[in-house]
């Protein structure tokens, strides 16, 4: 997963969102989706990570960025 459910946690936290609110953005009818998704269960659709990520004001590049960057290291420390 390159998206981890602390990032989506990060992100929700930053823009002091509430997971009832993250889950609307998202799209998804409850918030128990949304916290599976903090807690690594499951993971959202590349729509629903970016409506997310536009509801908090934030550049869905950025994570994408981090995300392959540390992928990218642990490809490399194994």
């Amino acid at each position: 997963m390159y998206i981890s459910g602390a990032d989506l946690r990060d992100m929700r936290l930053e823009a002091g969102l509430t997971t009832v609110k993250m889950a609307r953005l998202a799209g998804v009818k409850t918030r128990k989706t949304y916290e599976n998704w903090e807690k690594n269960i499951g993971s959202p659709s590349m729509n629903q990570f970016i409506a997310m990520c536009m509801g908090c004001n934030v550049d869905s590049a950025r994570f994408v960025d981090m995300a392959i960057k540390r992928n990218g290291a642990q490809s490399h420390s194994k």
